[in-house]
């Protein structure tokens, strides 16, 4: 038989590759930190979403406005735009969107997202 005492003994925890943990006395937590293609896309359509937003607002548009979407990306934000369209489209409140001359729209401007660049052009529609 064996026999332990609690000061002879060190309970560690090591995190496997590509976790993250915290721990405390009675929880520990691992979070899997891999950012994966199909993450990193999600992020940049809600990066897009954030973008448009802040043009609407640039623009002085009504907050319930609809408003068309005329865009030109890169394809790594191209393939993120048509991935998420209808997540982008309903939390844009955008009826139409369409890859084009941006320039040509009411207002429009470039933003860069994680290293690719977009220009993404407003206009108000019915």
């Amino acid at each position: 038989e064996i026999s332990l005492e609690a000061d002879e003994v060190l309970v560690q925890t090591v995190a496997a590759e590509g976790l993250a943990t915290v721990d405390s006395k009675l929880l520990t937590v691992a979070i899997d930190t891999e950012i994966t293609d199909a993450l990193r896309e999600e992020g940049l359509a809600r990066e897009i979403v954030r973008r448009i937003q802040d043009f609407r607002k640039q623009a002085d548009f009504d907050i319930a406005d609809r408003i068309k979407l005329v865009y030109q990306a890169t394809p790594a934000l191209q393939s993120a735009v048509m991935t998420h369209r209808d997540y982008i489209m309903e939390e844009t409140l955008t009826l139409e969107m369409e890859e084009g001359d941006p320039t040509k729209s009411a207002f429009s401007g470039t933003a860069l997202f994680e290293g690719e660049e977009a220009t993404l052009g407003l206009e108000v529609t019915k």
